[in-house]
C-alpha cells in the first residue's frame, strides 16, 4: 500500500466535534442519553450558560441526536487507513501533546463560535506539529480535508490568518461557501421536526455565531413585488417583525467573516502559495434554495430560484450546488460533483481518490459539475416526528426515464431491528418524467437507513441511493417548551 506524504488535517462540520465542560461533563457526544438531554434541555449546548465547553474528538459515524442527524468521521479514517500503510492518527484536544509524526489529525472545535474563532485555533494546532520543521520541509506539507462548515474554518486559516505556504490543497465537502438558505429558515422560522416547532433549541441556535456565518450571502430572498431579490444581511429595512431580534446585525457581522475569506482569496488565488482546491459537492437531491418575504415572515422552499443560475443542480439535500463551490473558482477540472447527500459527503470515497493522486502520481481524474454516471437523487427530510407517514421523492438524473424504458422505483427503511412498516420493498409511484413519490409507513422513534433502488435504468439498469432518517417522539421535547405547530 502507498504512504501518505502530506499530514491529512479533518476537519468537521457544525455538530461533528464532542464537546465536553472543563470539569470533563460531556455535553454533546453520540451517547442517546445525552442527545436527549441536549433537546430537553437545549441550554447545555447555550453560549451564556456554558461558554467554555472544550472540544475533544470527532463524532463517530452518522447519529441521531434529538432533532438534528449528526455526520461522523469513523468511516473517513477507516477507508484512509485501509488505503494506506501504516496510519498515525492524531487528535487535537487543546491541553495535549501534538503528535509531530503524525499522518492524520483530527480537529475537533467548538463549533457554537465563529469559524475565525475556531481558525485561529486550528493555525495554533498545526504550528505545533509543523513547528519543528526546516522551512523547505514545512512548505505545502499538509492537505486539509474538510467537511460543510470545516471549510469555512479551513478557508479562514488558509486566507486571513496566512496558513496558505504550509499547505498543498484543500478538499472540501459539501461546504457552503457561498451559505445555505436552510441556515436561514432555522433562524428565522425555527428548527422544525415535521410540523413542530422547537423553541428552547431556536433560541440556544440564535445564540451561536456559527449559524449566522452559514446563511446566504447570495441573493435569495424574492421580495414582494418583483422586487430585486436580497441577501440575508440586506434585510434590515425590510425586518417583519417575526425575525428574531438582533437578526439583522448578526447576518451583516456573519457576512464579514465571508467578506474577509473572499478579499484573502481573491489576492491569494493564482498566487504561489495558493493550494490547490478541490470542492466536491453533490447534486440532484432535494435542497431548499429559495426563500420570500412577506408581512408575516419568510418562507422557504426547496423550488429553484429563477433569478439563479443551475437551478436544476439542486444540491445534497442541504447545501445548494451552486453554494458548495468557492466564490473565485472558475476551473471546472477543480469541482468534482458526487451523488452523495450531504452528511455522506464527510466519509465520501472521492477523498480517498483525491489523496491517491497526492501521494503517488497523478491519476487524471475525471472532475466536472457532473458525476459521470446517471444516479438518483433523493428529496427526504432529516427528521421527522414518530406516528407520521414520511414522504420519499425520487428523481433520475444523467439518463432519459420516460415510459418507454420501464424503469421500475422501490423505496424501504430498515432500523436496529430490520426492516420497519412493510416487510418488502415499497413501489414509488411514477409522478412525472424521471420524477417518483412514495410514502414509508409511520415508524417508532430512532435512527433508520433509508434505500431507494431503481431497476431498467438505461446503460446501468440498476442504481441505489439512500440516507439516514431520524424519527423523534415526545422525548425529543421538553415538557416546558413551546412547541407552535
Amino acid at each position: 500500500m502507498a504512504r501518505l506524504r502530506h499530514l491529512i488535517v479533518v476537519v468537521p462540520g457544525i455538530g461533528g466535534s464532542i464537546l465536553k465542560t472543563a470539569k470533563g461533563a460531556t455535553r454533546w457526544d453520540k451517547h442517546r442519553r445525552r442527545f436527549v438531554a441536549a433537546a430537553t434541555r437545549p441550554h447545555r449546548l447555550g453560549l451564556s450558560t456554558h461558554p467554555d465547553l472544550v472540544p475533544v474528538g470527532l463524532m463517530p459515524d452518522i447519529t441521531l441526536i434529538g432533532p438534528f442527524i449528526v455526520p461522523g468521521y469513523d468511516g473517513l479514517v477507516r477507508k484512509l487507513s485501509n488505503r494506506f500503510s501504516d496510519i498515525r492518527v492524531d487528535v487535537a484536544r487543546p491541553g495535549n501533546e501534538p503528535d509531530t509524526r503524525a499522518d492524520v489529525l483530527l480537529f475537533p472545535y467548538d463549533f457554537r463560535y465563529s469559524v475565525r474563532h475556531a481558525a485561529e485555533r486550528l493555525d495554533g494546532e498545526i504550528k505545533a506539529r509543523l513547528g519543528g520543521e526546516l522551512p523547505a520541509a514545512r512548505r505545502r506539507r499538509v492537505i486539509v480535508v474538510a467537511h460543510s462548515m470545516g471549510g469555512l474554518v479551513a478557508r479562514y486559516w488558509l486566507g486571513p490568518l496566512g496558513g496558505a505556504a504550509d499547505c498543498a490543497a484543500l478538499v472540501t465537502l459539501g461546504t457552503p461557501h457561498r451559505g445555505a438558505p436552510k441556515a436561514l429558515d432555522v433562524l428565522v422560522n425555527g428548527l422544525a421536526v415535521g410540523p413542530k416547532r422547537l423553541s428552547g433549541l431556536t433560541e440556544v441556535l440564535r445564540q451561536w455565531p456559527s449559524a449566522y456565518e452559514l446563511l446566504p450571502r447570495y441573493p435569495t430572498v424574492e421580495q414582494p413585488g418583483g422586487a430585486l431579490a436580497l441577501a440575508p444581511h440586506e434585510l434590515a429595512a425590510q425586518t417583519p417583525a417575526a425575525f428574531p431580534p438582533g437578526f439583522a446585525a448578526r447576518a451583516k457581522e456573519a457576512r464579514g467573516v465571508h467578506e474577509d475569506i473572499e478579499t484573502a482569496w481573491n489576492a491569494l488565488y493564482g498566487q504561489r502559495d495558493c493550494p490547490e482546491v478541490t470542492a466536491v459537492f453533490g447534486r440532484g437531491h432535494g435542497t431548499l434554495q429559495r426563500s420570500s418575504l412577506s408581512d408575516a415572515g419568510i418562507a422557504v422552499t426547496k423550488h429553484a430560484a429563477p433569478w439563479l443560475p443551475n437551478g436544476d443542480w439542486h444540491g445534497d439535500g442541504t447545501v445548494p450546488a451552486i453554494s458548495a463551490i468557492p466564490i473565485e473558482q472558475e476551473d471546472k477540472r477543480a469541482r468534482r460533483a458526487v451523488p452523495d447527500r450531504h452528511m455522506a459527503l464527510g466519509s465520501s470515497s472521492a477523498v480517498l481518490d483525491i489523496m491517491t493522486e497526492y501521494a503517488g502520481d497523478s491519476l487524471a481524474a475525471v472532475r466536472g459539475d457532473q458525476p459521470e454516471r446517471p444516479w438518483l437523487g433523493l428529496d427526504l427530510d432529516d427528521v421527522v416526528p414518530a406516528g407520521r407517514p414520511t414522504p420519499v421523492g425520487v428523481t433520475l438524473h444523467g439518463t432519459s426515464a420516460d415510459e418507454r424504458t420501464g424503469i421500475r422505483v422501490r423505496a424501504r427503511a430498515r432500523g436496529e431491528g430490520g426492516l420497519v412498516g412493510d416487510p418488502q420493498w415499497l413501489a414509488c409511484k411514477r409522478t412525472a418524467e424521471g420524477h417518483w413519490q412514495a410514502e414509508l409507513s409511520p415508524m417508532p422513534a430512532g435512527t433508520y437507513a433509508v434505500d431507494v433502488a431503481a431497476t431498467h435504468v438505461p446503460t446501468v439498469h440498476r442504481l441505489t441511493t439512500g440516507d439516514v432518517l431520524g424519527v423523534i417522539g415526545s422525548e425529543a421535547t421538553s415538557k416546558n417548551e413551546e412547541i407552535r405547530g
